[in-house]
């Protein structure tokens, strides 16, 4: 079942940033351990889970209840019943990391941490060669949104494992990490996606003071004067600033007046509908009759989410769906942070990361929901038994 689970997450691993294809033969992998691994737990009547699975547990319950009352009204419910394995899989994967971190040898985990450390460099690659032959927005191999707002997050965890090398030289090796890292962010820059780089201006400073907490709070510093100066010329600059950099634009250009209409119509969605929502990830089906509605602006973009995590969350499952999300992602971040080491060093700037890019995507598309709760389950598997697992 070692050898199954290594081949669940050399396609996570290499499949990321560069392939949903890839990425779907680690979905299809992983049930076998996770249900093999669960089975045990339940058997031996070890399930004893951190508080945070069970908040994630009871907001799959309310999410897959807000498809079932919804059903009628959900163009294709199998796309949107497919999407609870996410959260499954960061539950069911607690069982299967308390196996695999002890169980199998540090030179297989390397092995793992090398293809994704290349898929990263091959993505980054990619993404250059679009912006040297012309491309104004690099997609990379995913698209811009999912790479560009996954690499910024990616980026933490990277640069978190480059600052601890020593402590972690059996798995990590820096000579590939480094460029990594620099080619990543290259790529990651050149997608132009304001709210991926603002996640990675807030996790950095948080990257160094676990590190140096001096350097670290010089660091905060500095990305509050980068971040109080883009925010400068968002609310107060002229459009035409920034000239052709999609970083110093005003807050009237057309890609922000989209993302406000969004967010005014998962409002009222949200009002229409407060306590269980309109189904997990079914927003999109009355985006349109909402704008109609209520005269929102930017009518003719009418079928996509709400460019927030939280407020499509919220008019998905209601304001009880978001109580609970909310509660698992705060006793993630605590439960990371008390753990201490390498935990909270690595994760805590990723939170950062995820939860400011969150108010501006919503990043919980089929690579970044997958690599989220890869994260979530082998974080917090073993809390109990060491601090730099």
């Amino acid at each position: 079942m070692i050898r199954v689970t290594n081949a669940a997450l050399f396609f996570l691993a290499a499949g990321i940033l560069t392939s949903v294809t890839i990425l779907s033969a680690y979905q299809v992998l992983f049930v076998i351990p996770l249900c093999y691994y669960s089975y045990l737990a339940i058997k031996n009547k070890n399930v004893a889970l951190p508080k945070s699975a069970w908040w994630l547990l009871a907001f799959t319950a309310i999410a897959l209840l807000s498809l079932l009352l919804n059903l009628d009204i959900i163009p294709k419910p199998s796309k949107n019943f497919g999407r609870l394995k996410y959260y499954l899989y960061g539950l069911g994967g607690i069982f299967v990391f308390r196996v695999w971190l002890f169980e199998e040898s540090e030179k297989a985990k390397k092995i793992i941490v090398n293809v994704f450390l290349a898929s990263i460099i091959i993505a980054g690659l990619y993404a250059l060669y679009q912006f040297m032959t012309g491309v104004p927005r690099v997609k990379g191999f995913t698209d811009t949104m999912r790479y560009g707002y996954g690499s910024a997050m990616i980026l933490m965890m990277v640069l978190s494992a480059l600052l601890h090398r020593e402590k972690i030289s059996t798995w990590f090796d820096w000579r590939v990490g480094l460029p990594a890292f620099v080619i990543g962010f290259l790529g990651m820059y050149v997608t132009y996606t304001r709210g991926g780089l603002l996640g990675f201006l807030c996790g950095l400073p948080f990257v160094m003071y676990y590190f140096r907490p001096k350097l670290g709070l010089l660091m905060g510093g500095a990305a509050a004067i980068v971040v109080m100066t883009l925010t400068g010329f968002y609310l107060f600059g002229s459009s035409t600033a920034g000239g052709s950099s999609r970083f110093i634009i005003n807050k009237s250009n057309n890609s922000d007046q989209i993302r406000r209409s969004q967010w005014q119509a998962a409002v009222i969605a949200i009002k229409e509908r407060p306590v269980l929502g309109w189904g997990l990830s079914n927003f999109h089906s009355q985006l349109k009759r909402i704008k109609h509605d209520y005269d929102l602006d930017k009518k003719d973009y009418d079928d996509a989410h709400s460019h927030n995590l939280f407020l499509e969350v919220a008019s998905g499952t209601g304001l009880i769906g978001l109580f609970l999300f909310l509660g698992w992602l705060f006793l993630w971040a605590y439960e990371c942070f008390m753990a201490g080491g390498l935990i909270r060093a690595m994760i805590i700037p990723f939170g950062v990361a995820f939860v400011v890019g969150s108010q501006f995507e919503v990043t919980f598309d089929a690579n970044n929901a997958s690599m989220i709760f890869f994260l979530y389950s082998i974080s917090v598997a073993n809390l109990k038994t060491t601090k730099t697992s």
